[in-house]
């Protein structure tokens, strides 16, 4: 966002795109159903460019590797308690 100064990724903003489109019920989320499950059934090959990339780093990644399965290791278990409230809450108001 070149007005405000605030660097946004793209990704950032398709995924805000999206949610939107998806929060409020409309024809755009059947034109999304489609293209939404093909990707969704080839999710794999959207993280195979940066396992290949991530073998070409330089040697300082060996500097970096115990932080970084820290930080795999802490916030793998925390995610996963995170999506199962949300969950629950998401069931909780559809059973009220």
């Amino acid at each position: 966002m070149a007005w405000t100064g605030i660097i946004v990724p793209g990704p950032l903003i398709g995924m805000l795109l999206l949610l939107a489109v998806l929060i409020y019920p409309s024809r755009l989320t059947n034109l999304i159903q489609p293209v939404s499950t093909r990707l969704i059934q080839n999710l794999s090959l959207l993280f195979i460019p940066a396992c290949v990339g991530a073998f070409f780093l330089s040697p300082s990644i060996n500097l970096q590797l115990p932080m970084l399965l820290l930080t795999v290791v802490i916030s793998t278990p925390l995610t996963m308690i995170a999506m199962t409230l949300l969950i629950r809450s998401i069931k909780g108001q559809q059973n009220d």
